[in-house]
């Protein structure tokens, strides 16, 4: 009886020590089949989430570069439209560097003046692109008071309040009728302003003295990041930066006759321009990889294919000019 015990508990001491089946291990091929199963997977999970996380940043450019477009497109457009007003009425040329880059002097009157499609030179503005310069009076201005006149070449002091019209501001004297007006540059900074030339009509009590703006519109050179620029001679402002990115600005000109003016004119004469035709070209602010802009942009009188790694974006607009031949 003893010994059948025995033989049954070694029995069953082999049985318990036995390796169950599934407790053996993974072989080498099976883990490493495994692990490149696991980098496959993982892989494609990188690539689906990197080609999402590009769409998203190429579409987040894209949108940036739309708005900014779009609010260098609106500032244009509004100075456009009040090109001439109350300078409108003035029936002199004058000669004074109206652009405020190339040292140059331009015999215009003080409505709008264009510079086509520069090239080259070191006036600070991309090549190929157009300038804009814009006059009108600003909303500055007031009515003069008894003994306040502006007669000869002598304009009264008093009237430096006008925006504390000092040397380098500009300023516009318009008739109560409208039936003329002169503009002119400021040459001291205190005193009475005494002009360069002879006023045409004696500006008294009842009339009216504007500060003027003479804004300039134009694309820097920076090679990297080009941004359209905005300046005020007539305030004697700097250049400020109106939109970041931005690849082109070309405009055409609607003449009272219906014809256009696409290129620079150096006969051109602000008065007769009843419509202004603005193209303005921003570009994303990176490259992205992978792609290149093989489009045929053609704005006006300019055609070109960039060839480069930014996507780009075109707005237009046809602005009349309301105030200019009144």
């Amino acid at each position: 009886m003893i010994s059948c015990l025995n033989a049954l508990a070694k029995s069953s001491s082999r049985v318990l020590n036995k390796p169950h089946p599934l407790q053996g291990g993974f072989t080498l091929v099976e883990t490493l089949v495994a692990m490149a199963l696991g980098i496959v997977v993982l892989g494609a999970i990188y690539l689906t989430f990197k080609s999402q996380q590009d769409s998203y940043i190429v579409q987040n450019q894209v949108s940036a570069t739309q708005q900014n477009a779009r609010a260098a497109l609106y500032l244009i457009t509004r100075d456009l439209q009040m090109t001439g007003y109350y300078t409108n009425f003035d029936s002199r040329q004058y000669s004074m560097d109206w652009d405020d880059l190339d040292s140059d002097e331009e015999t215009i009157p003080p409505l709008i003046y264009a510079r086509n499609n520069i090239m080259g030179g070191s006036d600070g503005i991309k090549d190929s692109t157009d300038l804009v310069v814009i006059v009108k009076a600003s909303d500055k201005g007031r009515q003069m008071t008894s003994g306040e006149t502006a007669i000869g070449n002598v304009v009264d002091g008093s009237l430096r309040d006008v925006d504390n019209l000092r040397a380098g501001k500009c300023a516009l004297l318009v008739k109560r009728d409208l039936s003329a007006a002169e503009f002119f540059e400021v040459q001291e900074d205190s005193g009475d302003m005494i002009l360069p030339f002879m006023l045409e009509e004696a500006y008294e009590e009842g009339d009216w003295i504007y500060r003027a703006d003479v804004i300039v519109y134009y694309i820097d050179d920076d090679p990297d990041h080009p941004s359209l620029r905005r300046k005020n001679l007539g305030a004697n402002e700097g250049a400020q930066v109106v939109a970041e990115n931005i690849d082109d600005l070309q405009l055409r000109y609607r003449l009272a006759n219906g014809s256009w003016i696409d290129g620079e004119d150096p006969g051109f004469r602000g008065q007769d321009v009843r419509a202004v035709e603005v193209f303005l070209v921003a570009r994303t602010s990176e490259v992205n990889r992978g792609y290149t802009d093989s489009n045929t942009y053609t704005l006006g009188d300019r055609s070109y294919v960039p060839g480069d790694g930014y996507r780009r974006r075109v707005l237009h607009s046809m602005v009349k000019t309301r105030n200019i031949g009144l």
